[in-house]
């Protein structure tokens, strides 16, 4: 898959930036999966844009986006991904809505396992008595065979690559790494505002705590290191083309020099 074309700007490595529109960009609707950083960049996005820079209009911001589903020319798409070896390692420590089978699995079986999730009071509304409680969601499955995805990875996978795909739908399209918003949060900002037009605060305003850090100074999360047979195995099942989306590293080894360079 490629989805390179003259159009196509990259401002910043781990920053890809397709823009169509003519004149200025008034929202910026944010995709990405769980544990990639979404959280991180609609903080940054709203410190230094201010709130009503962001918009929902166009659906969750972890769910595909459905097929009717058009966007204004006004609208900066914006897309965050992270490593696969970090983000299946920070979903194995949190695996939102994962059924409780897949939660109690050791690293090794969760990754090759078939991901399913549930609706749980880990989704904002979903009350004990509320009838979706302990369904499965279907919006999880893959869209184009109604099937539970193989494993982890293959849901992050057919994501990505439907993010990516945006670009048939959304005039303005950015493809961020979550690596260069943890490195450089002040070159992603400034990248956007040039492209959008949108006003900033006069100083860039760094976001120094994240989700689940409540009022402590962010620190990266340190994790075991990957089996040799995991790691093989991760770089395997994800799709390199994808990756290079993103600017994002397609294995365990890359990571771990960009970690001891950091």
């Amino acid at each position: 898959m490629s989805i390179v074309s003259p159009d196509w700007m990259q401002p910043a490595p781990g920053l890809r930036l397709l823009k169509r529109t003519a004149g200025a960009i008034r929202h910026i609707q944010i995709f990405g999966q769980r544990c990639s950083g979404t959280h991180a960049i609609v903080r940054t996005i709203e410190a230094n844009f201010g709130i009503e820079a962001r918009t929902e209009a166009y659906g969750f911001k972890h769910w595909f986006v459905p097929d009717q589903v058009l966007f204004r020319d006004d609208v900066l798409v914006l897309v965050i991904a992270r490593n696969a070896f970090d983000w299946v390692r920070s979903l194995h420590r949190q695996p939102w809505h994962a059924h409780p089978d897949m939660k109690s699995l050791a690293f090794s079986d969760f990754v090759r396992s078939p991901w399913h999730s549930y609706w749980d009071d880990e989704f904002w509304g979903i009350t004990e008595r509320h009838p979706l409680r302990g369904q499965e969601m279907m919006h999880e499955r893959d869209p184009a065979t109604g099937l539970r995805f193989s494993s982890p990875i293959a849901k992050r996978t057919a994501k990505l690559r439907h993010w990516a795909e945006l670009h048939s739908r959304a005039p303005n399209l950015a493809l961020l790494s979550h690596d260069l918003l943890q490195s450089d949060a002040r070159r992603v900002v400034e990248v956007l505002a040039a492209a959008t037009g949108l006003p900033t605060s006069p100083d860039f305003n760094p976001v120094w705590s994240y989700k689940g850090n409540g009022n402590r100074v962010f620190e990266p999360t340190r994790y075991d290191a990957l089996s040799p047979e995991d790691a093989q195995w991760i770089a395997g099942e994800i799709d390199p083309d994808v990756e290079a989306l993103y600017g994002l590293p397609t294995t365990a080894g890359e990571v771990a020099e960009a970690a001891r360079a950091a």
